[in-house]
């Protein structure tokens, strides 16, 4: 009988392990919707761009295509999958769908280092800000292309923005993390 009952609190407590081991992905998906796959995966050379670079990587990266450096064109950054979902913007105060490339997967396609700690988010103007890594583990943090389905010109804080899923993980403060959405992004240094 005792046998019984530790075998069954023994499996009870392992199905718990995985529910929660499977949580925090489970509630990112529900997040977001999945507007096109990712052709360009981890691992796989990332091409020389065909169009106007959009975004530059730099740092503790594996992947290069230019000047020690990947840069991104539209085409080739999208090419890692689209995503998309809807939060209220701390900085137009109004509800916009964003579209556009989930942090986690772009420093898994860069080959950022396993022991790489932070980022440096700059902006065309320079201005910059730190982010840690484990952040974009921990939620949907996006690079979006665009908001409301259309493409952001620079006049209107693009052509990419750094986007926190605000509405759906109250953890997300706007104290803490309003500075990290960063407009008009041009360039992630790992660090």
């Amino acid at each position: 009988m005792k046998l019984a009952r530790y075998l069954y609190y023994f499996l009870l407590g392992i199905a718990i392990l995985m529910l929660s081991a499977c949580a925090p992905q489970a509630a990112k998906s529900t997040v977001y919707k999945v507007v096109s796959e990712g052709t360009l995966k981890a691992g796989s050379p990332v091409p020389h761009r065909a169009g106007p670079t959009v975004l530059t990587m730099e740092g503790k990266i594996s992947q290069t295509n230019a000047d020690n450096a990947l840069k991104f064109d539209m085409e080739t950054l999208e090419s890692i999958g689209v995503v998309e979902y809807k939060v209220n913007d701390p900085f137009a105060k109004k509800s916009i769908v964003y579209s556009g490339v989930l942090l986690s997967e772009l420093l898994k396609v860069a080959g950022a280092d396993k022991n790489a700690t932070t980022l440096t988010l700059w902006a065309l103007d320079d201005y910059s800000v730190e982010m840690k890594i484990s952040d974009s583990d921990k939620w949907p943090i996006m690079i979006a292309t665009k908001a409301d389905g259309a493409y952001m010109p620079l006049d209107q804080k693009g052509p990419l923005i750094s986007v926190f899923p605000f509405d759906n993980f109250p953890e997300i403060d706007h104290l803490t993390y309003d500075n990290q959405w960063l407009w008009a992004l041009a360039k992630i240094t790992v660090k």
